[in-house]
């Protein structure tokens, strides 16, 4: 039994010395400004408020996700732009998506150069953010332009979330989004209590408002968790970071799994609410004068919702144009996507043209 201790006693002690002899090679790196491969892979393990304080530290480092996407910044940004716009340009293309989105109408436009475009998005933007910024928006448009909401397969299960730093633990873009809920008549909107960067860094001095928002998250946000927000100290140690890293990237899988599940009865229910986002889209858009254009992007995970055959009763329902990326590539072949997940530049390039003929059949353009 003494032996047994012994060893055990011994084992841990050189765990320690590793452990602490990594932090101090991390942290001399870093002290060079050098941010090898390895010093980014043991930055994925800290915790969520561990990453968004580092970023607050050094607003200019790469990779820096605090300021990108905030709602109210772009608002402020779309009506600054729309204020210096001539009308009689003619219509525009006003998309909320993300890089997807953004990528398609790039490839459009460099067929078509006359195209105008006002592009409005986040990273990784889910269906509840693309909604709320076009909502959001709808001063900063005029009849005759194009409406186009974005849906990405891989970002559905963030229907459930308010942030992304919930549901994205290794990259966790702190900007925030409202949680929509089915109810007579439409949807329930659940605004976050923290919509911008200031109010963000504010939270830091108002220990009231930050319990608040935390419990919000508690309540409303289906990702939150102790594993990625609890106890950011134990981030000193780059072994624990690991661990943290293992235990809530398996956690949040599971739970899109879960919640995504229609056989599970606490699912959430976003075949409703995307059918509602798209329905309430279109009726705003044809109100206004505008036509709205859903774009559904399938992304290359084979797990992912089929974006496609969960909007389309309502779609057709309604008769509201789209653009399906699987009706023009097979989202199964690996050879269409960038390591990063992107589609390759000569397929946003197909798409590109596709999405003009589905522009002109809809009464868009020459």
């Amino acid at each position: 039994m003494r032996n047994s201790l012994s060893v055990f006693g011994l084992t841990a002690l050189i765990l320690i010395a590793i452990d602490l002899a990594v932090a101090s090679f991390l942290s001399f790196a870093e002290s060079r400004n050098q941010v090898p491969s390895i010093v980014r892979y043991f930055e994925y393990g800290r915790s969520v408020p561990g990453k968004l304080d580092r970023w607050i530290e050094s607003p200019g480092t790469p990779g820096n996700l605090f300021g990108v996407a905030w709602r109210s910044d772009i608002i402020a940004d779309s009506k600054s732009a729309f204020a210096a716009e001539d009308p009689a340009a003619g219509p525009v293309i006003r998309s909320y998506g993300m890089s997807f989105v953004n990528h398609i109408l790039v490839a459009a436009q460099e067929v078509d150069p006359s195209l105008q475009i006002d592009s409005h998005g986040g990273p990784g933007a889910p269906p509840n953010f693309t909604y709320a910024v076009a909502f959001d928006d709808r001063a900063q448009r005029r009849e005759g332009d194009v409406n186009v909401l974005g849906i990405l397969s891989s970002s559905v299960p963030a229907l459930a979330a308010m942030s992304n730093r919930t549901i994205f633990f290794e990259q966790p873009a702190p900007f925030t989004y409202p949680v929509f809920l089915p109810e007579a008549g439409g949807l329930r909107r659940i605004e976050p209590l923290v919509n911008s960067a200031q109010q963000e860094l504010s939270l830091a001095a108002d220990l009231k408002a930050a319990k608040a928002w935390h419990e919000q998250l508690s309540q409303q946000d289906a990702y939150y968790s102790s594993v990625e927000f609890g106890a950011p100290l134990l981030d000193r140690s780059p072994f624990l970071r690991l661990v943290r890293r293992s235990i809530a990237v398996a956690r949040i899988q599971q739970k899109k799994r879960d919640l995504m599940d229609p056989d599970d009865t606490n699912a959430f229910p976003y075949r409703e609410v995307i059918h509602e986002i798209v329905r309430s889209f279109a009726i705003m858009s044809r109100e206004d004068g505008q036509l709205p254009l859903v774009m559904l992007i399938q992304s290359r995970d084979s797990s992912d919702v089929d974006v496609l055959s969960v909007a389309q009763p309502i779609l057709e329902e309604f008769d509201i144009p789209y653009f399906a990326t699987v009706e023009h590539f097979d989202p199964r072949d690996s050879s269409g996507f960038l390591p990063d997940g992107h589609y390759q530049k000569d397929v946003d390039g197909q798409f590109g043209r596709a999405l003009l003929e589905t522009l002109r059949k809809n009464g868009f353009g020459r």
